[in-house]
């Protein structure tokens, strides 16, 4: 007996998703497990699988469609069912959510060269006569950045070689007239743009853009978390000399073993100190690695911290587990793999829920510090700014030296200022002293 296959709910924020692809066509035989389609979700492009078995016998959302859980997307039963009866039911189920949205597809329209045209002698006599008679200037707006001017202006200028778009134009509008261009032919400095004003400039045109469905679930969250939880903010400067120099020195290490060992070499990132070290910094104080429960606040036991990774359309948390369990090297390494992962839309689920701590860097963009937003229902967040050289006081004389500032979002109901600040002080300490981390 047929049955109708339903857009599945592919990650648990999901509310819908797009078709990027059917992977099975009308007449294909389906077994349990199999992928139908290719499903763009709020997180990433994941695979649909089918729950029943049989043959593909109609596919009622096209490619390109955005659909919500649960509707219809396709009939699977025996070949040569009659499914008229089904597919009617189904149909009657989408028109009636008015929910699918079809991307449309731009069709470029052929444009035929244009053709020869024959001028007559005469005709172009004529055409001159009437551009050299007086005509008034007529309001008009600029389009396109092209210089208004009057045809007996243009007329004039085009006989003496002139580029009418030096001349200041003073009628309306900004119109250039025939006295304009008669003031340049007698004194061309008295009536010139300047060089910074020889163009006038094109205003872009307005454009609407679709929110994605990533864009849709972001920013339903972020405007839930920033009303629902009590935000405050800690800003914290660590010398980050330390910290360059062991990144220097490891790498140098690291590269020298894999010229060694005939490898492609592994270099890690001060991201990926600050990632171990926050994780050594929540194991120590388990109070800022919570949530809030609404009747109770659960300290989790686990470190499993985000990496905020920009994306087409959003951006996306990927979790690195258990993160004080593991090396540096190791930490450096899911973190490249879960960017990538991120980047072409191939994360799982289970790589982008339930962690506890996460870390936004903007650092590499020229940011020296910012406030983020909370990722709940995590207690607290570090935004880290970027590497800053500056004049330091160490003991008692000014010196050049390396600062990044991070600033940590509370949730006030779990994490207090003194242990926020406890935190800070206890990451501070690692950080500055990195060789703790690698030992």
């Amino acid at each position: 007996m047929a049955k109708i296959s339903e857009m599945a709910q592919l990650s648990p924020t999901m509310t819908e998703g797009t078709i990027v692809k059917w992977l099975k066509q009308v007449g294909d035989k389906i077994g349990v497990g199999d992928i139908l389609a290719e499903v763009e979700t709020d997180k990433a492009v994941m695979e649909m699988e089918s729950y029943d078995a049989g043959v593909l016998l109609s596919i009622l959302i096209p490619d390109g469609a955005k659909v919500k859980v649960g509707l219809p997307v396709a009939i699977i039963g025996k070949a040569g069912e009659d499914i008229s009866q089904l597919e009617s039911t189904a149909k009657q189920k989408i028109s009636s959510a008015d929910s699918i949205v079809v991307t449309p597809k731009v069709v470029e329209a052929k444009v035929e060269a244009p053709k020869k045209v024959e001028v007559q002698k005469e005709k172009v006599a004529e055409v001159r006569a009437v551009i050299a008679e007086p005509v008034k200037p007529v309001l008009a707006k600029r389009q396109d950045g092209r210089i208004l001017a009057s045809p007996l202006a243009k007329s004039i200028a085009l006989s003496n070689g002139i580029d009418i778009s030096k001349i200041i134009g003073t009628g309306p509008e900004g119109r250039i007239t025939k006295q304009d261009v008669l003031s340049y032919t007698a004194n061309p400095s008295s009536n010139t743009r300047s060089a910074s004003n020889s163009k006038t400039p094109e205003i872009a045109s307005e454009k609407k853009i679709e929110i994605s469905g990533m864009r849709k679930i972001i920013a339903t969250r972020l405007h839930d978390a920033k009303n629902n939880i009590p935000h405050f903010y800690l800003n914290l400067e660590f010398d980050a000399e330390p910290l360059v120099r062991m990144r220097e020195m490891l790498n140098a290490d690291l590269k020298s073993l894999a010229e060694r060992k005939k490898e492609s070499a592994e270099y890690v990132s001060i991201n990926d100190f600050i990632v171990k070290a926050c994780s050594i910094a929540l194991s120590r104080i388990p109070e800022v690695n919570s949530s809030w429960r609404g009747d109770h606040i659960l300290q989790h036991g686990r470190v499993d911290i985000g990496i905020a990774v920009s994306m087409d359309g959003g951006l996306i948390t990927p979790y690195v587990r258990s993160a004080d369990l593991l090396s540096l090297v190791e930490v450096h390494k899911e973190i490249k793999v879960l960017a990538e992962k991120a980047r072409n839309r191939k994360l799982k689920p289970d790589e982008f829920t339930d962690g506890t701590f996460t870390i936004s860097n903007l650092g590499m963009f020229g940011i020296t510090s910012f406030s983020a937003i909370i990722n709940e229902p995590e207690a607290a967040l570090m935004a880290v700014g970027g590497l800053i050289e500056k004049a330091v006081v160490r003991n008692g004389s000014i010196v050049a030296g390396k600062t990044i500032t991070v600033t940590l979002s509370c949730d006030h109901r779990v994490v207090d200022g003194a242990v926020g600040a406890k935190f800070l002080g206890e990451f501070k300490e690692i950080i500055e002293h990195p060789y703790t981390i690698i030992r």
